[in-house]
């Protein structure tokens, strides 16, 4: 808990970023990863792997930007350092330890970035006031080598949905903010490794429920591979209930 607690005090983050919750998500993160080491290892060292074995995709001349830095659990930090135009990693909320962990690579940068462009807004708003997110997310289109979006597609909308939506009107906002991103990498004037969750099983009692994360739609097509993160074993979330997510990998945009 300790941790967890200077994880949190220690952040820094975009505005909204820590009203919206990200801040304390993140230092939950650190406790639960902390917990479950083993059952989370298979899952990070395959999304490192899968980052790694496409980083040949990268022009060589342009820094590859990488989106959903987190806690850096699942960036190979050694395989972007190594990248000759170096590695731009942002997120919305920056943290000690991962400051700490980039002192090592001098070749790899960190940006703070709402890349929603909507937490601002959404803090400052009066309570029920109807606000409309950004079609496209405001990303960075040009001048990266190659662009990661990392573990994150999923939980974009988690700042200002619940977990899943409660309503049609939370379903609809989470949807925009899922398809804004996606537009976004698809603008993108250069290669884009897509890794995300897509569907959450949950099983109680002998019982599997599916909970669909990411519409397949919003998706571009069948994924290059697929694979499993045990995120909660039980007792992790509730006593009796476990937790998997499906995750894919997919490739799109211009090849260089």
């Amino acid at each position: 808990m300790l941790r967890e607690t200077l994880t949190a005090l220690t952040a820094r983050s975009v505005p909204g970023a820590r009203s919206a919750g990200l801040v304390s998500e993140l230092a939950g993160i650190r406790g639960r990863h902390r917990r479950q080491r083993a059952a989370w290892q298979a899952h990070l060292q395959h999304s490192k792997e899968c980052i790694t074995a496409h980083l040949y995709q990268a022009d060589q001349s342009e820094p590859i930007l990488l989106m959903g830095a987190g806690l850096g659990l699942d960036v190979p930090l050694a395989a972007l350092n190594a990248h000759p135009a170096g590695a731009l990693l942002v997120d919305a909320v920056e943290t000690l330890s991962l400051r700490w962990r980039l002192r090592r690579f001098a070749n790899i940068r960190f940006e703070r970035m709402d890349v929603t462009g909507f937490l601002k807004d959404y803090a400052a708003a009066k309570h029920g006031a109807a606000l409309v997110p950004p079609a496209i997310a405001p990303l960075p289109l040009v001048g990266h080598g190659m662009a990661i979006s990392c573990n994150m597609l999923s939980q974009l909308p988690l700042a200002f949905t619940s977990s899943p939506p409660l309503d049609a009107d939370e379903t609809t906002l989470a949807a925009t903010i899922q398809k804004a991103h996606i537009r976004a990498l698809m603008l993108m004037d250069c290669p884009v490794l897509l890794i995300t969750d897509h569907e959450r099983l949950e099983v109680r009692d002998g019982h599997t429920s599916r909970i669909t994360t990411v519409d397949p739609k919003f998706l571009p097509g069948d994924p290059l591979e697929t694979w499993d993160w045990h995120v909660a074993p039980a007792g992790e979330v509730a006593p009796g209930l476990d937790v998997t997510l499906k995750v894919g990998a997919w490739l799109l945009g211009a090849y260089c």
